[in-house]
């Protein structure tokens, strides 16, 4: 077991081990936040026919028209029906938007520019061949390639898939994650607060992250810090992916979890990420089982887990690019605190002049959940940077989906 790693060691080593889990063929209403497992191509086009995108009047148009025209109006065509009835020259059809151009017209002129007086139109403004015609498959042709395999399906594209057809695809299966919290000083909500207790949010909090993710999830709020019923319950978790849990990853007599993780059977990959919130880390591998010991500290517990567990869940969900981008962004203000840990600060985007700043939450602990409300980067320091200085070039990335 390696001690006290660098994250992108710890990412590389954990990564190179996951797989994405199986496909699965569901109906788009079940593919919100599922990854497409194989190409999708269009089997019609779009629009499928040629359209009018106003309501006017569609007729032959020829190079010649310069003076006002009148047409007789043989056909009406609204959006849903189309008309058989042959446009000759001198006639016109009435047509609304979204409908099909009849055989025989090349042309709709806007309704603002006629006048209708019984069955005969009049045109003030004739038009080119070829005006305001939207033409078969101007937004997609026949065996066009809609979306690439690995593509989140986002619903703008399930209303794509929707739009040509395509009622069901094959994606990766949602994730499965089991999900508890150690601890004999935890109490679950509901419940009137005892003497040295506190209140379990990891579970909740962690809950919501991994709802939001798209995978399925198995709860169980409170272990006590024995290692013979966290192994009870790590058996109860044989069907899931990953299994995560916060609390009793530190040095102490009452840290269990990695100990608890050994006898379980598991290969222990590291403890201890090099940085600070959330140093006290493990993961562990059982066959094709992980098993991730975060922080009691809910602030390092969500910190840790968008560092370190979710790009894993990205992965096994079949995303292509599970590591989020980092770019680099201004301090619109400080942190006075130096240190030689490389560290991670929470931080609210501010928008100056086209440039993305970040403003620090203004309590940065490794157990003040209340900072993570409202943050929406997360900012690298460097080990031994000293204090950071308002105006100074870091490097950031987004928390969770932010800014998809």
């Amino acid at each position: 077991m390696k001690i006290m790693i660098e994250l992108e060691e710890a990412l590389e080593l954990v990564l190179t081990r996951i797989q994405p889990v199986e496909t699965e063929c569901v109906s788009i209403t079940d593919a919100y936040k599922r990854v497409l497992a194989m190409d999708v191509k269009s089997q019609i086009a779009m629009p499928p026919f040629e359209r009018s995108p106003l309501d006017g009047y569609a007729y032959l148009a020829t190079v010649d028209d310069f003076q006002p025209l009148q047409l007789n109006v043989v056909s009406e065509i609204p959006a849903g029906t189309f008309s058989e009835r042959v446009i000759v020259p001198g006639e016109a059809a009435k047509i609304f938007t979204g409908a099909p151009i009849p055989p025989g017209a090349n042309c709709v002129v806007r309704m603002e520019d006629t006048e209708q007086i019984g069955n005969k139109v009049t045109i003030a403004r004739p038009v080119s061949p070829g005006s305001n015609i939207v033409p078969r498959g101007e937004e997609i042709k026949e065996g066009d390639l809609l979306l690439k395999r690995g593509f989140f399906l986002t619903p703008p594209a399930i209303g794509l898939l929707a739009a040509v057809g395509q009622d069901k695809v094959t994606v990766y299966r949602r994730p499965r994650v089991g999900l508890f919290s150690t601890g004999t000083e935890l109490m679950d909500v509901g419940q009137s607060l005892l003497p040295a207790k506190i209140y379990n949010s990891n579970s909740y909090t962690l809950r919501g992250i991994l709802q939001e993710s798209g995978c399925e999830i198995m709860v169980i709020p409170i272990v006590s810090d024995q290692i013979d019923e966290t192994i009870e319950v790590l058996e109860m978790f044989a069907d899931m992916d990953i299994v995560v849990t916060t609390g009793g990853a530190s040095v102490g007599d009452y840290d269990i979890m990695r100990h608890a993780l050994a006898k379980f059977g598991c290969e222990m990959l590291f403890w201890k990420l090099n940085l600070k919130p959330g140093t006290p880390a493990a993961v562990g591998q059982k066959g094709k089982q992980f098993f991730f010991s975060l922080s009691g500290n809910p602030a390092a517990a969500m910190l840790t887990f968008e560092l370190l567990v979710r790009p894993v869940v990205r992965k096994l969900a079949g995303r292509t690019n599970p590591e989020e981008a980092r770019f680099l962004v201004k301090m619109a203000s400080g942190f006075r605190k130096a240190g030689k840990q490389r560290r991670f600060l929470r931080a609210q985007v501010v928008f100056k002049n086209g440039e993305i700043w970040a403003d620090l939450a203004s309590a940065q602990g490794s157990g003040i959940l209340r900072s993570m409300i409202g943050s929406q980067l997360l900012v690298d320091v460097p080990a031994n940077h000293g204090p950071v200085e308002p105006g100074e070039l870091l490097m950031a990335s987004w928390i969770a989906e932010w800014e998809k």
